[in-house]
């Protein structure tokens, strides 16, 4: 059975399970106090070309609710938009976090712009690449960042197939561009685990928090591991980058008979259909209506699967029979 519903249903990269093999032998430092973390930190600073500081986590929830938590107090308006992960699939761990309130606004193409964004909040929320499967480019940050009084947190969950598909620096697509927090995702490109909140902003230090909030992992070098290996070798934009070409070579073998909801910039595409398509996995995507279907690319997505799903969507066009819906996890 082809599986299009997720890039978290995809395994993990060959050269993190090698990394974390390395990392388990002796006895290091606790809590974040290891070798591989201080590589690890200042790998992320060449990479940023900056003076920022990180904080590994498990889940991308957990990064999402403590970067705006760091940067709000009870009672403080977090813009974002409509369908973004934290409205629709982090179940108020936001809200409990930081006590603020998120006020979600909707936006064309799963973009937010400058003229929708009301006064007065403390901070802005924005995902990059988009739930839509579109992509931020550094002057639409800009414009959204400039001469504003919020501060500004990116979910990058698919950063990396956003960063190859501008093909732009990763400190272009954050902090030039005016992000003080990006959540840098790993999970869904390759990794078994992983997430990296890269603050940019100073005087924001989230260590107490984290621990707080039950997510400052002991053996902290196994997190950190992977995601070294990540960054290492260009690992990272090579998984993203294998992902977002599968997408387009989707996109391009169903155009002509298949409706695309949503351009595809990234590794997310959304299909109209007049039914389910047989022998493939996918989820409902009904805020774009009850005919739409998510398709979803990874790092290991295979010349052959991309084949067999355009024949089958395209059966699927043409009439073919159909088969009950997933459920979305």
């Amino acid at each position: 059975m082809l599986d299009f519903r997720s890039d978290n249903t995809h395994g993990a990269s060959l050269e993190i399970l090698d990394a974390l093999a390395r990392a388990n032998g002796g006895s290091v430092t606790s809590y974040g106090g290891d070798a591989i973390t201080a590589r690890l930190r200042d790998r992320v600073r060449e990479l940023f070309e900056t003076d920022c500081e990180i904080y590994p986590v498990l889940t991308g929830t957990a990064g999402n609710s403590l970067a705006i938590a760091s940067m709000t107090r009870p009672g403080d308006t977090v813009l974002c938009h409509a369908d973004a992960h934290v409205v629709r699939d982090e179940d108020g761990a936001p809200q409990f976090f930081s006590g603020a309130q998120l006020a979600p606004i909707s936006g064309a193409r799963g973009k937010l712009h400058r003229d929708d964004l009301p006064s007065g909040a403390a901070c802005l929320s924005l995902t990059n690449a988009t739930e839509a499967g579109t992509v931020y480019t550094p002057d639409e940050l800009r414009a959204l960042t400039r001469d504003a009084n919020h501060r500004v947190h990116v979910d990058g969950a698919r950063f990396a197939n956003a960063l190859v598909s501008l093909g732009c620096t990763p400190a272009d697509l954050t902090w030039r561009s005016g992000i003080d927090v990006l959540v840098l995702g790993g999970t869904k490109n390759g990794l078994l685990a992983a997430e990296l909140l890269v603050v940019f902003r100073k005087n924001l230090d989230l260590t107490t928090r984290i621990h707080r909030g039950g997510h400052r992992v002991s053996k902290m070098r196994f997190v950190s591991a992977q995601l070294e290996a990540y960054l290492s070798d260009d690992l990272w934009l090579r998984n993203a980058r294998h992902a977002n070409v599968a997408a387009q070579k989707i996109a391009n073998g169903i155009r002509d008979v298949v409706e695309l909801v949503q351009p595809v910039e990234a590794n997310v595409l959304f299909v109209r259909l007049p039914q389910r398509p047989k022998d493939v996995l996918l989820y409902d995507w009904p805020i774009y209506g009850s005919d739409v279907y998510r398709v979803v690319t990874g790092w290991s997505t295979t010349d052959a699967d991309v084949q067999a799903l355009i024949e089958t969507l395209t059966r699927s066009a043409s009439g073919g029979p159909a088969r009950p819906a997933a459920l979305r996890a």
